[in-house]
């Protein structure tokens, strides 16, 4: 790490050197247009990585204060932006070519890059730079809404575990959908970056984007580039930020009165004597008046425990160079703490720089260096278990005796105020370290070909430190006195985990760029060996040491004072990865208007049977640029073009690797012999030696449009996907002698399809006002062609997953509540139930046996996945404000509520919340919840529709406000912002239910977040 510090310092020592040696001088020019040598009026001229800037006069000169090492940077709508060096030039003469900035646009692909006019693929992308203003721990959580195809799951929002899984597309497979994500051409995790080093995030969505990455390709593919040192002289950009962190959506918890009241009826519902219930007239008078605080007290435990939880981020980058050297480096820091309070802690240091230097006129040399740790502190007790502990304690039962700490009160052996501080911890330090050496040589002999070698070395290293500590909660005796007893942990006990893995990555690439007349070729060919891996949830080893029953309170393994073999215990496991590749594309364009791509990889990997190990995944692609035909004149459309692809990719299969082999377990216990058992190693699986990876079908039709002046942008894709080969479990059955299980088999087939759209209009209305929108949405539906599905559901339409989408919903169709004695008398199958009241969930007898079994299951529902993904950004500047929202939405996923949410007095005695006050009485016959009992679980709780809610919503993710304060000397830019996260949200939920992380009642909740910050430049 020091040596890493000390080669970070470099920049820092660069741009000392350069400052002292720029010059400012007077710059003066003329600016004229290449079509007509006439000069541009209203032309912008800006010092490169400065607010400084002048604009062209009516003549199209112009004049600036500039040193030496300054580029001036000149950008005209309409035309191509561009960049001159001063150097030592006093009087310049600019020509801007007319061009749409659309179509000059670099975009990222697949090792290495290719400008928009020319592309044949399905990508989509984003900048850096409008992402880094969003308040979120991880740059994965602003992404979703933003990139049409891109859809993204946040299942957590706890500090340090509030990772996004991506999608691209939607689901295609009954096994692992997660896209693959790449980091500066390396397969890497996206959540140890630091949002402020990235430069552009690209999906690569059809199969002409993701041919190159083979086996890995069939689910998409996320690009995220890091930025790097620019020519021009050094700049330092500082960064903080403060906000506040709260949970989306928290269920309102009943008074000890309503709970009480609530529990009363229930007792009755279930035949107690309506003159003796749990709760007399005396009770809920106390409950309400609070003269007994520790017997009839109001308790809220989200009250009492949650707040506001605080969230800062602090950064520093430093750029600059010239023609030769050019330089990036950054040091970044974000702490969040949980909304229990400090006991759960997450902080995140980085370091990165990315070096180019250029060797001689056709060598070039990089180096990148990034190192991440992420330090992590919570109760020994998870989160889950946490919350498990709130709704367990109903309101009627005080956290504290007398209001005070010291004195807490237990339940159940535990207590939630204990369990967050007083549990003991849990501390996870992981390190992330990545190392890429690049080097770049043209060979002079054939104008237009490089080669490439790059080498990165990744690591990682992961000490995980569980330390359980017992606590003491106390109850009230009949004389009000207080006795203590111990809870479910009954002594001390510590687990020590180690992970690590590293990953070794070659890449050798020819790429060959000409053109001749009319004709261009840009080709390039990749051999790619990985050795080990970076997968975040993959380690290469692992070592984990417990020990239990402490006699001492030091929470180290060596000094337990306890030398009870049977109170330790030890395990772990190696394991290696490797993987080969041969990745090629080859794009041919006529004048820019026709182009044909091939592309592909010949692709290997170890999970597979020797013999079997390769694959080919070839695609291809063309596209026709109608705007630039003889025939087609207008002045409103800039660029239209038509695009489509075919393609192959593959997908690891889940269930990992060696299941081609036979599978063996180790075991203490594989038979008994005399009085003790043995140790051995038995059979556990049968081979499958034909295991293959799946496969992909993929095809997409695109057309892309620029109008006015290209400041409206429309992008539309139709595609289709077969995934073939999907690992499925055998439909075979086998008897008990067999011994072992029946591995799985490639049978199952799935399909996908849909559409992408993306609109995108800028206008300047005035040098001081310029507005910015965007719209994009992302339509996506599965469906199970194959699949192994025992006759019983296959050959019953109502009940066949075949022919239906991933994730569909099934169950009892309800029809809404029995409202009275005659309709249950009515009905065959509640009288062979016998128990059913008025407010019970009256179902549907879909074969009319007069039982309600399987055999009645119907569709219910939707996936949770949603059909339909959306995103539109709001923006405007006007002078030095500007104001910029991002709305976020979904349509066609279901909600199921169970557990704590449907259920009020979920485990007896649990909590209940306001939403279940619309339960069923003779006067409320339509409402919400089934009529109150005081043990829910059972009948009305089957699975069934009557508890399918809309998934569907629109959030305001992001809304950023900035005011910038330019020309303060010797500061280039300093820019104050206010910026919220997940402000508002729209939905027809009538629970308390957050529509995009519905785990509200099992898991940590989605944030609300607001910031101020403040970015200066120099």
């Amino acid at each position: 790490m020091k040596k890493m510090i000390t080669y970070f310092m470099m920049p820092l020592l660069l741009l000392v050197w350069y400052s002292g040696n720029a010059q400012n001088s007077t710059v003066t020019g003329i600016i004229l247009s290449s079509g007509d040598d006439m000069p541009l009026p209203g032309v912008s001229i800006v010092i490169k990585g400065t607010a400084k800037g002048v604009v062209s006069d009516f003549d199209g000169k112009f004049s600036i204060d500039a040193s030496s090492s300054d580029v001036l940077v000149f950008s005209y709508l309409g035309f191509s932006t561009k960049e001159i060096a001063v150097k030592n030039q006093k009087n310049i003469t600019v020509v801007l070519e007319e061009s749409s900035q659309a179509l000059d646009e670099v975009v990222v692909l697949g090792y290495g890059t290719q400008k928009k006019t020319t592309l044949t693929a399905s990508v989509s992308s984003v900048k850096g730079d409008e992402l880094v203003d969003a308040p979120v721990a991880s740059v994965a959580n602003t992404l979703g809404g933003r990139l049409s195809g891109l859809l993204t799951t946040q299942s957590s929002g706890e500090p340090g575990f509030d990772e996004t899984t991506f999608k691209v597309r939607g689901i295609g497979t009954t096994g692992n959908s997660d896209a693959l994500v790449i980091v500066d051409g390396i397969e890497r995790s996206i959540t140890s970056i630091n949002p402020r080093d990235i430069q552009t995030v690209t999906v690569l969505k059809d199969a002409a984007s993701v041919a190159p990455y083979g086996l890995k390709g069939a689910n998409g593919v996320v690009l995220i580039t890091t930025k790097r040192g620019m020519e021009g002289k050094a700049e330092i950009s500082l960064h903080s930020s403060y906000g506040f962190q709260t949970p989306t959506n928290l269920p309102e918890q009943l008074s000890s009165f309503e709970w009480a009241s609530l529990k009363n009826i229930a007792f009755v519902n279930d035949g107690g004597d309506p003159t003796n219930v749990p709760f007399s007239e005396e009770d809920l008078n106390k409950f309400q008046d609070g003269t007994d605080v520790n017997r009839y007290p109001n308790e809220d435990v989200m009250d009492q425990l949650i707040d506001s939880a605080p969230m800062a981020s602090h950064g520093l980058t430093v750029t600059g160079g010239d023609d030769k050297f050019k330089y990036f480096g950054s040091l970044g820091y974000l702490t969040q703490e949980g909304v229990w309070g400090d006991a759960t802690n997450f902080q995140r240091y980085n370091l990165s720089s990315n070096i180019d230097y250029q060797l001689s006129e056709s060598t070039k040399f990089g180096i990148d260096v990034s190192a991440s740790l992420r330090d992590v502190e919570t109760p020994s007790i998870g989160a889950g278990q946490i919350i498990f502990g709130f709704w367990r304690l109903n309101s009627t039962n005080p956290i504290f005796y007398n209001n005070d700490k010291n004195t807490p009160a237990g339940y159940f052996e535990r207590n939630p105020y204990l369990d967050i501080n007083h549990s003991g911890y849990f501390k996870s330090n992981d390190y992330r370290y990545a190392f890429t050496i690049r080097l770049e040589q043209k060979i002079k002999e054939i104008p237009g070909l490089t080669i490439k070698a790059n080498l990165a070395i990744d690591k990682r290293d992961v000490t995980n430190k569980t330390w359980k500590t017992p606590y003491t909660f106390y109850q009230l005796n009949n004389d009000n006195s207080l006795s203590g007893f111990t809870g479910n942990i009954q002594a001390p006990s510590l687990t020590e985990f180690y992970g690590g893995s590293r990953q070794l990555t070659g890449q050798l690439i020819a790429a060959y760029n000409n053109s001749w007349g009319k004709h261009s070729i840009d080709a390039i060919t990749v051999f790619e060996p990985r050795d080990g891996t970076n997968d975040p949830n993959i380690f290469n080893k692992t070592l984990s040491v417990t020990r239990t029953n402490f006699n001492l309170d030091l929470d180290e393994i060596s000094t337990s004072g306890n030398s009870n073999p049977d109170d330790l215990s030890a395990s772990g496991f190696s394991q290696s990865q490797r993987q080969v590749g041969y990745a090629y594309r080859a794009t041919y364009d006529y004048a820019k208007k026709y182009i044909l791509e091939i592309g592909g990889r010949y692709d290997g990997h170890y999970f597979f049977a020797p013999g079997k190990r390769f694959s080919f995944f070839p695609s291809f692609s063309g596209a026709w640029r109608i705007s630039d035909e003889d025939f087609f004149a207008s002045q409103t459309i800039n660029n239209l073009k038509l695009r489509g692809s075919w393609g192959k990719s593959g997908n690891l299969a889940r269930g990992g690797a060696f299941q081609y082999l036979s599978q063996f377990i180790v075991s203490n216990n594989v038979y008994a012999f005399d009085s003790g058992t043995v140790s051995g190693v038995y059979e556990s699986l049968d081979p499958n030696p034909n295991i293959t990876w799946e496969k992909a079908t993929k095809y997409d039709l695109g057309v892309e449009m620029d109008l006015f002046n290209s400041d409206l942008g429309i992008e539309f894709d139709a595609f289709y996907e077969k995934r073939s080969d999907m690992l499925i479990a055998a439909n075979v059955v086998v008897p008990n002698e067999f011994g072992i299980g029946i591995g799985e088999e490639n049978n199952g087939v799935m399909e996908n399809k849909g559409l992408d759209f993306s609109l995108h209009y800028y206008h300047g209305f005035s040098n001081d006002f310029k507005i910015d929108a965007g719209f994009n949405f992302t339509y996506a539906k599965n469906k199970i062609l194959e699949i192994a599905e025992n006759d019983a559901t296959l050959n019953d339409p109502e009940r066949s997953r075949t022919g239906k989408a991933l994730g569909t919903r099934f169950g009892l169709k309800s029809l809404g509540y029995f409202q009275n004695e005659e309709e249950i008398a009515a009905t065959p199958y509640a009288v062979n139930l016998g128990n059913l009241q008025p407010g019970d969930v009256k179902y549907w007898d879909r074969n009319e046996d007069g039982e309600i079994n399987d055999k009645d299951n119907v569709v219910i529902g939707n996936s949770a996945f949603p059909k339909v993904t959306y995103g539109f950004n709001l923006g405007a500047n006007y002078k030095d404000f500007s104001l910029t929202t991002f709305w976020q939405g979904s349509l066609g996923a279901d909600t199921y509520l169970s557990g704590w949410g449907a259920q009020p007095f979920e485990q007896s005695n649990g909590v209940a919340f306001k939403n279940h006050l619309d339960y069923w009485t003779p006067e409320n016959p339509n409402a919400e919840y089934p009529r109150l009992t005081s043990n829910p679980a059972g009948y009305n709780y089957w699975g069934s529709s009557h508890w399918i809610r809309s998934g569907n919503y629109l959030r305001l993710k992001t809304l950023t406000l900035a005011y910038s304060l330019k020309e303060i000397p010797r500061i280039n830019n300093v820019r104050f912002y206010l910026s919220g996260q997940n402000l508002l949200t729209f939905t027809n939920l009538k629970t308390d239910v957050d529509p995009e992380n519905p785990n509200n009642y099992t898991g940590y909740w989605q944030q609300k977040t607001l910031t101020v910050g403040v970015d200066v430049k120099f």
